[in-house]
């Protein structure tokens, strides 16, 4: 699944240069800087096929099953000791038997400066963390794993039983290794085996991300969705949540053939923008291969997560607010012709622009967006006119959040619902913050 930089920055999936948490940092439960990297880069690209998914998905699950057995043996320190080791600009070792190894011990000492920190301490590190992973690998290995693990796993094994690297498993003391020993081992780490050890390493920070993933399902108590194979867009689930939100309410959404959209419609502050992020946050999960805020979800695989949910005008490029929400529109349309699925989110299209202008644009716009039966889309508006004129449209299904005023205040349930709304708060909010008050001269 693709996802622009803005669909990132407007569902704060990672951080940017504004203030506040992210997804991402809810969910990085990594252990390592390797594999945050990776987290950061899926985050990025999501996976690109639902078999990828699913398989990710069952290596996922089977980690959770048990948490306890899987935590890494390893951590920041010992990772970036490593990264220090073979990003030295020291030599490996070149001679082939004992004497001349004693020679460049010798040598070594004089040439290099980090001699000590990477020619003896660094294989030393190397050498505990290829115990680390034997040890790590023969308590989490059975006889059935999942697919992807289980390649994961046949490839540790293949490396870690290369016998000039099973060697350093046999070393009982790590501590009483001579130099001449240690420089040995330099050499199959570093120059004959180079390429075999930084793909193990490079695995481990793929177990990394699955582990973290496990995690981030139990800690949420998230629950993974079930992808369908349908020419026919998809998308239902129950109790959906927002991960932002401490005693957050659930709501239920589901697509059912014709419709493809939903006009959304409901007074400020009564949590459309919220449930909008919610839905692009959950599919942007589940195209991660973890687990979803929800009680239940059956999707579609989306080629495309695309939000338009608060555009900006763009005063280096000269582009006003409107021009900036034009765009992003031409942006939407690019995704439709390029993708052939896709989850579209607007939150009120053209607000920059005159009532007239912005009803007979989004009108329009939302017709010919409709006509897409292979993606889905989501729009929230304030134009309650729009909804009259879209009535007829069979593809489009009409919900709302309401709220109730009680003594003069507006109170919120944040239950979505079928149909229209025709309430309107703004007066209410301005008059009962004191707005007007205040603008009075004294």
């Amino acid at each position: 699944m693709k996802i622009d930089l803005q669909t990132s920055k407007e569902l704060e999936l990672q951080k940017n240069d504004m203030q506040g948490t992210s997804i991402f940092e809810m969910l990085d439960l990594t252990s390592t800087p390797g594999g945050k990297h990776k987290l950061k880069s899926l985050f990025r690209k999501p996976l690109q096929d639902i078999n990828t998914i699913r398989k990710t998905q069952k290596a996922v699950k089977f980690i959770q099953q048990n948490i306890q057995l899987w935590e890494l043996p390893i951590d920041t320190k010992l990772t970036d000791q490593l990264d220090v080791y073979y990003f030295s600009d020291s030599v490996p070792s070149i001679g082939k038997n004992v004497f001349v190894r004693i020679i460049e011990s010798i040598s070594y000492r004089f040439i290099y400066k980090d001699f000590k920190r990477t020619f003896l301490y660094g294989t030393k590190q190397l050498i505990r963390f290829l115990k680390l992973i034997d040890k790590f690998r023969q308590q989490v290995l059975q006889d059935e794993l999942p697919e992807l693990l289980n390649t994961y796993f046949h490839k540790i094994d293949e490396i870690l039983d290369i016998k000039e690297i099973a060697q350093a498993l046999d070393v009982k003391s790590i501590t009483k290794l001579g130099n001449v020993e240690l420089l040995r081992f330099d050499k199959t780490f570093r120059s004959t085996y180079k390429e075999n050890v930084l793909q193990l390493i490079d695995i481990i920070y793929e177990l990394d991300v699955l582990i973290a993933q496990a995690q981030a399902n139990n800690k949420y108590h998230l629950i993974f969705p079930e992808f369908e194979d349908s020419e026919q867009a998809v998308f239902q689930t129950e109790e959906l949540f927002h991960l932002f939100v401490n005693q957050p309410v659930d709501n239920n959404l589901s697509f059912a053939p014709p419709e493809n959209f939903v006009f959304l419609t409901g007074p400020n502050m009564a949590g459309k923008t919220t449930f909008l992020k919610a839905c692009g946050v959950a599919v942007f999960l589940a195209h991660l291969g973890m687990g979803v805020p929800a009680k239940s979800m059956k999707l579609s695989y989306f080629s495309q997560l695309f939000t338009s949910l608060n555009v900006s005008d763009n005063l280096p490029k000269g582009y006003s607010y409107f021009y900036s929400e034009v765009r992003r529109v031409k942006d939407v349309a690019n995704v439709l012709q390029k993708n052939k699925t896709a989850f579209i989110i607007f939150d009120e299209l053209f607000k920059g622009t005159n009532v007239k202008d912005a009803f007979e644009g989004s009108l329009k716009i939302i017709k010919k967006l409709s006509k897409w039966k292979s993606s889905l889309f989501l729009l929230s508006s304030h134009l309650l006119e729009l909804g009259n004129e879209l009535k007829s449209e069979k593809s489009i299904r009409f919900m709302y959040f309401d709220s109730q005023v009680v003594n003069g205040k507006p109170v919120f349930n944040y239950k979505i619902k079928e149909g229209l709304s025709d309430e309107r708060l703004g007066m209410l909010i301005l008059e009962n913050e004191g707005v007007f008050d205040l603008l009075e001269p004294q």
